[in-house]
């Protein structure tokens, strides 16, 4: 799967927002949804850009005004697309629908500040998990369609910093992890493994929060797959 997730940071503490909206209707030109919407790798993503919690300025205008309340929307063969509820035109919360009827994702608000956002592989295998705080991922987890977790991440509340980032393979086995080893210094360990488990790659790292970037230091050391030595870098 696609990672979409690591241009968040990049995103976190630049404020960009612009202003939009559109005459859902009039925009899709009264739309019969086919299964032709749905995107092979992210899914349903026709209504994110009204979802009022993650930086989206687009309101849903039908006949000239921003609807509010449950609204629904439905596949050609009457098939349950979407259902959510409006606030002037935005999405709070939300469910969208493959044409099997199984659930693509459930959009919800958790409090003020607070949402999450549950996606589903068109099996009905969970696909995603992402908690966020206002319009930041702050933990996000993919899943393989077998169901094992592909990558997990976690950041820390000041949103510039990971506290764990975790990606596997397929079989379950660790594939890398940056793990949070001092916290009031930012230093972390990060190491790479082969899809035996032995070791592929070991060093160090540091958040430098002067530049918002994570840096090397220390020394680097490579592994084949029989775990011996094949290269070291010092930084």
């Amino acid at each position: 799967m696609i990672k979409i997730s690591s241009i968040i940071l990049l995103l976190t503490c630049i404020n960009l927002r612009t202003a939009a909206q559109f005459d859902f209707e009039k925009q899709l030109n009264k739309p019969i949804y086919t299964a032709d919407i749905i995107d092979p790798v992210y899914g349903i993503l026709l209504y994110e850009p009204l979802n009022m919690f993650t930086r989206s300025d687009s309101s849903r205008m039908e006949g000239g005004y921003a609807i509010n309340g449950w609204k629904e929307d439905h596949y050609s063969d009457g098939q349950l697309l979407h259902k959510g509820y409006y606030i002037e035109g935005q999405l709070k919360v939300y469910k969208n629908y493959y044409p099997n009827g199984n659930l693509e994702r459930n959009f919800k608000s958790i409090d003020g500040f607070r949402s999450k956002a549950i996606l589903y592989f068109e099996n009905g295998n969970l696909k995603s998990e992402v908690l966020y705080t206002n319009d930041f991922a702050l933990e996000w987890t993919d899943y393989y369609i077998n169901g094992q977790i592909e990558f997990y991440e976690n950041y820390h509340k000041n949103q510039c910093h990971h506290l764990d980032k975790i990606s596997y393979y397929e079989n379950g086995q660790i594939e890398s992890e940056l793990i949070l080893e001092n916290k009031k210094k930012y230093l972390y360990s990060y190491n790479e493994y082969h899809s035996n488990g032995s070791n592929k790659l070991k060093g160090n790292i540091k958040y430098d929060m002067g530049i918002f970037d994570y840096v090397k230091y220390g020394t680097w050391s490579s592994f084949d797959e029989q775990g011996n030595i094949t290269n070291k870098e010092n930084y």
